[in-house]
């Protein structure tokens, strides 16, 4: 029988205290500092600022919850760190609080239902420690953990092997396009083995090819404001809606089903999305199409788009700003070459994705299963 219980019989926690800004830097002096979530991932934390006089400490391997608006956010402190009024520190009597972290994501509504304030919510130290929740044994606690934990790692390891193989794109595309070291026809590097190269506008290039603008190589069109969307994949709410940055809700049609690459019209710009199903592009966005999918993907990710903005309070890109962007045309052959070349690896990348959601529905499924109960560890 599982108990019941109020969290502060079986935790400790520090609130945060956040020190005066004149002792904040971002170049690696003193503690490691969190004021709030903003650094937060999928279950571990980056680290931009530092601190030379802390006031409250969080311990490595603690449970990070957000306190200030949005309430309940959970991360595990991957060092020993200082923390700012916007998060707390939660550490299991027990030592178990990878089983706390995936307890606290998974009753986040009732943590989120404690919130007070009247613009910004928050909860206080009463408020955390007064839940009550349901506790296991704490074999079956460490139970427990390690099956979530493990989709979580394998999550991870997937993520990162997705970003070695993007970096990869990104080197050959240096190699090939930046560099002008691409195989001549004996398989050698083109610059570095005598390749003729020819005075352009763009400076030194390969003979033959030529300077123009990614209009030459692509079609450009803006989203669609859709008629009806939903938060959350249900019914016939199954189509991903494309925002600025990221999928944004879901919709019951779409307006693209073929390769397309999406960036920001509105809003936050420089985030390059890939699609190649069926997806809706909302109106904060611009969707390019090209035969040259993978040079134009690389090419996206080189333009600055902070210099073409031309919103005054909310930043603004247009079709024109991006069309006019001046390019390098390679020969169509070394196109198709890299096209290829690079496909194959998106296409490791892809089923990475795949296997992931696959991965996370798993997760989400089983957690609030094995939190309830329903679903028990077979123990040793």
């Amino acid at each position: 029988m599982w108990e019941i219980c109020e969290l502060k019989d079986k935790i400790e926690i520090t609130m945060g205290q956040s020190p005066k800004s004149e002792f904040y830097n971002q170049n690696g002096i003193g503690v490691p500092f969190m004021q709030g979530r903003t650094t937060f991932g999928q279950k571990y934390h980056g680290i931009d600022t530092w601190c030379t006089d802390p006031k409250k400490y969080a311990k490595k391997d603690d449970v990070l919850m957000s306190v200030r608006a949005p309430v309940g956010d959970v991360n595990i402190a991957k060092m020993d760190l200082c923390i700012g009024r916007g998060l707390a520190s939660l550490r299991m009597n027990n030592k178990n609080n990878e089983f706390l972290y995936y307890l606290l994501k998974n009753y986040v509504d009732i943590i989120v239902s404690r919130e007070s304030g009247t613009v910004f919510g928050s909860i206080n130290k009463l408020g955390i420690e007064s839940l009550r929740l349901p506790f296991p044994n704490d074999k079956e606690q460490k139970a427990i953990a390690h099956i979530l934990s493990t989709l979580d790692e394998k999550i991870e390891t997937n993520n990162q092997i997705n970003k070695k193989l993007e970096e990869m794109a990104q080197a050959i595309f240096k190699h090939w396009f930046v560099d002008f070291e691409f195989p001549n026809e004996e398989g050698k590097p083109y610059k570095s083995s005598g390749g003729e190269m020819v005075e352009s506008e763009m400076g030194m290039i390969p003979k033959g090819w030529e300077v123009g603008i990614l209009g030459d190589i692509t079609q450009i069109s803006s989203g669609k404001r859709p008629n009806k969307k939903s938060r959350e994949i249900h019914g016939k709410f199954i189509i991903p809606l494309a925002g600025a940055s990221t999928i944004m809700g879901y919709v019951e049609k779409y307006n693209y089903n073929e390769p397309i690459l999406v960036i920001g019209r509105v809003g936050t710009h420089g985030v390059i999305q890939r699609f190649n199903s069926k997806v809706w592009a909302s109106d904060n966005t611009l969707v390019i199409k090209s035969k040259h999918y993978e040079y134009t993907n690389q090419i996206l990710k080189t333009i600055d788009y902070s210099s073409l903005n031309r919103g005054s309070t909310q930043p603004l890109i247009t079709q024109t700003d991006i069309k006019n962007h001046k390019v390098l045309i390679p020969v169509c052959d070394k196109l198709m070459d890299f096209e290829k070349l690079v496909g194959s690896l998106y296409k490791l990348v892809n089923n990475k994705l795949i296997e992931n959601d696959n991965l996370i529905k798993l997760r989400d499924t089983l957690l609030p299963k094995l939190m309830s109960g329903e679903i028990r560890v077979p123990l040793e």
